[in-house]
């Protein structure tokens, strides 16, 4: 005789089930109402799908929208994946990256095909109306294990190069899962590598409780020098009246908006031709005087003396304090014309002829010390410095004056 399985519940009981069981049928011996409600399990603390069976004995909690963090987690992963869905949908062609849920929403990147341009905040209404169409048609989202051939076999094939580069390099290890957006393999199926985990279809989000926001460039992994994505935003909730709430306090808050205050009070504002960097106007450089000469006092009285150092520093120094190999690409680096022997006018070569404008102050502070301590009897030094400095932020992520590309330190 099969053994049953023991399945603890949060309230101390134990629903004894048979082997290939899942949170679901739990939830639908439980009662209609909560089968109804349940969006996911935690099955000894790990949340997963309601549809994958158990592999032992377990401790199980349904969750329900009442479970308001962890269910608007997993709501926002699956606008996600019905975004990309619904892009490729509309663009065949369009290349997908990855989709995380954010504090407030959903991202996901894509690649446009080679016949349009990228994607733009013009492209977002169409977007959304299939998306409504999705969930509308209430698809199953079903989990699937795969070998890592196939599934780089399938990226492959349907040309889909930044998946296929990502199945590549996992882990050898590492179980690989798809998730179909509707019937596996059937007609309208819809495929995307993900771990999980998932609603039990498309139906369980409220298609009124979204809305996409804006558009903007990412790179694939990050990185500046691999292919130029567009990331797609969007909020998502449980329902229309959180949705409305959310988009109620994003117009207050626009209302607020330092970048809208600063023009409006004429202080500083900002313009393309100098992303990330700010045009201070009389009056906003009164207030940056002022902010000054309050922070020399706080240092004055704080035995602190002000020094002032270079904005652009040799690479060899920047190799030096480990930022040339860990931080280069987030650094403006200019090349540094060193004349040739045969004196035929600059050359560059080397990594020693390449300058940096300064992300930071502490390299440069500590070429300071090295020039004046005699003897542990001097420490402890207090230095300080107003310092200019320039990091080279991803375009997408320059806010305001909150991330820049030039600041004060």
């Amino acid at each position: 005789m099969t053994e049953l399985l023991k399945i603890s519940l949060p309230d101390g009981s134990v629903r004894e089930m048979e082997p290939g069981s899942t949170p679901a049928d739990v939830a639908a011996a439980i009662g209609p109402g909560l089968a109804r409600a349940a969006l996911a399990a935690k099955v000894n603390g790990e949340v997963r799908d309601l549809a994958r069976p158990f592999d032992s004995d377990a401790e199980l909690a349904l969750i329900t929208a009442k479970d308001e963090a962890e269910a608007l987690e997993l709501v926002r992963h699956d606008y996600a994946h019905v975004l990309a869905e619904a892009v490729q949908a509309l663009w065949p062609g369009t290349q997908i990256t990855f989709g995380p849920a954010t504090e407030d929403g959903f991202y996901y990147d894509v690649k446009a095909p080679d016949s349009r341009e990228p994607f733009s905040m013009d492209d977002l209404p169409a977007i959304e109306e299939k998306m409504r169409e999705i969930i509308r048609a209430d698809k199953p989202l079903v989990r699937e294990v795969w070998s890592r051939e196939a599934l780089i076999a399938r990226w492959e094939a349907e040309g889909e190069v930044f998946k296929a580069e990502w199945a590549k390099e996992l882990p050898e290890n590492e179980e690989l899962t798809v998730y179909w957006s509707g019937t596996p393999n059937g007609t309208d199926s819809w495929l995307d590598m993900c771990r999980g985990p998932h609603l039990p279809s498309t139906g369980r989000l409220d298609p009124d409780a979204f809305k996409l926001m804006r558009v903007a460039g990412a790179y694939w992994r990050g990185d500046q020098r691999n292919a130029q994505l567009t990331r797609i935003y969007g909020t998502g909730w449980l329902n229309k009246k959180q949705l409305n709430a959310h988009l109620t306090r994003l117009e207050e808050a626009a209302k607020r908006d330092h970048r809208k205050l600063g023009r409006e009070m004429d202080l500083f504002h900002l313009q393309e031709e100098a992303h990330g960097s700010v045009f201070w106007h009389p009056k906003g450089y009164r207030i940056w005087r002022e902010l000054e000469a309050y922070m020399r006092r706080r240092m004055d009285a704080g035995g602190y003396r002000e020094i002032k150092t270079p904005q652009v520093m040799d690479a060899r120094q920047w190799e030096q304090s480990g930022h040339w190999g860990k931080y280069r690409e987030n650094m403006f680096v200019i090349p540094d014309e060193v004349p040739n022997t045969e004196d035929e006018g600059p050359v560059i070569s080397g990594e020693a002829e390449w300058m940096a404008l300064k992300p930071m102050n502490c390299p440069a502070h500590v070429l300071v010390f090295k020039q004046g301590i005699t003897s542990y009897r001097d420490l402890p030094i207090r230095l300080g410095e107003m310092g200019c400095c320039h990091r080279n932020e991803p375009h997408g992520a320059l806010h305001g004056l909150m991330r820049v590309r030039q600041f004060t330190q």
